[in-house]
């Protein structure tokens, strides 16, 4: 569980979006799953996902409050159908993961971090020039309006 981990930007929304309003964009995009967590901080918010009939194939996304931009967290860990809530407290309570989301530039620099239980986030080293953050798309996911 955990490892290397790997930030997607979806998709980016107007400085005139409220929290709510930007929380809704993301529910509507991930079709409309139940909220489990959510974490505010003065530049990041953090939300833990997932659909009512899986609650064990959850996802974590952050908002960066002041890029207006929404990020998938996800790891290279062989963890394919998602995450459980009690796996998303692992990751909040011994992986201080809190220490990147809210500093949402530290999740979206050039760094590869390494996530493991026990641990706070470490640095594996420069991501490859060819290797970016975003989708291969002009930079984001496509958002559905």
């Amino acid at each position: 569980m955990f490892g290397p981990m790997q930030v997607t930007k979806l998709f980016e929304l107007s400085k005139l979006e409220t929290v709510d309003e930007a929380v809704a964009r993301l529910l509507e995009f991930a079709e409309y799953p139940q909220v489990f967590r959510w974490f505010q901080f003065p530049t990041a918010l953090v939300v833990f996902v997932a659909h009512a009939d899986s609650p064990d194939s959850g996802a974590v996304y952050v908002y960066d409050r002041k890029q207006c931009v929404w990020l998938w967290v996800d790891f290279n860990d062989q963890n394919y159908g998602g995450y459980s809530p009690s796996e998303f407290d692992v990751l909040i309570n011994q992986c201080h993961f809190f220490r990147l989301a809210a500093s949402p530039a530290l999740l979206e620099s050039p760094v590869q971090w390494m996530i493991t239980p026990g641990q706070g986030p470490k640095v594996l080293g420069r991501l490859p020039e060819n290797r970016s953050h975003t989708s291969p798309q002009n930079g984001y996911i496509p958002c559905p309006l």
